[in-house]
């Protein structure tokens, strides 16, 4: 019988945190890009400035803790023995820095969708040790974590980019409809 050792509990938390507030990003940042937009639609000023931002500031400040704590996971993971990195078809374990390259990694094929796919770019040769499919799963759950959450700023930010420059223009044409009539 196996036991499960710590390193992998808490890899399992990390991974169901991570899914946990993709599912919040998605649909309750959704209500809160709702808000956005009535606030910018109404009038834009620093306040509204303000609120695009604080709601930017929570998909950024789980993007910079989470690839903190997948990156602690895979050095215990390592440490407790587990074999989750090779280097072609060897075994291998990376250091601190090895293991924050890689982790910098996923987050870039993440970010960038299949383009360091397709062009075969990489910041570092360690890779997963594909004989762990449990870490597969894992890395592949931080990334995919890292792809929706980029294209959800992405998109919001074109949408809010958009409402704001509409905003403008509605007031320029007004101000200016007012110096007509004086």
């Amino acid at each position: 019988m196996t036991t499960t050792s710590p390193a992998i509990l808490l890899a399992l938390g990390i991974a169901a945190t991570m899914i946990a507030t993709t599912i919040f990003i998605v649909f309750y940042h959704d209500r809160k890009h709702s808000e956005l937009d009535q606030w910018i639609a109404f009038s834009f000023s620093g306040d509204t400035l303000r609120h695009a931002l604080s709601y930017y500031r929570f998909m950024a400040v789980s993007m910079i803790v989470f690839y903190v704590l997948f990156t602690i996971s895979c050095l215990l993971l390592q440490a407790s023995e587990h074999q989750i990195f090779a280097h072609g078809e060897e075994p291998f374990s990376a250091g601190p820095i090895g293991t924050s390259l890689f982790a910098l990694d996923l987050v870039l094929r993440g970010g960038f969708f299949d383009i360091m796919q397709h062009f075969n770019l990489s910041v570092t040769p360690v890779q997963m040790n594909r004989q762990a499919p449990w870490f597969v799963w894992y890395a592949f759950v931080f990334r995919m974590f890292y792809g929706l959450t980029m294209m959800k700023i992405l998109f919001s930010f074109i949408w809010i980019y958009g409402k704001i420059r509409m905003a403008r223009q509605v007031h320029r044409e007004s101000a200016t409809q007012l110096q007509l009539f004086e």
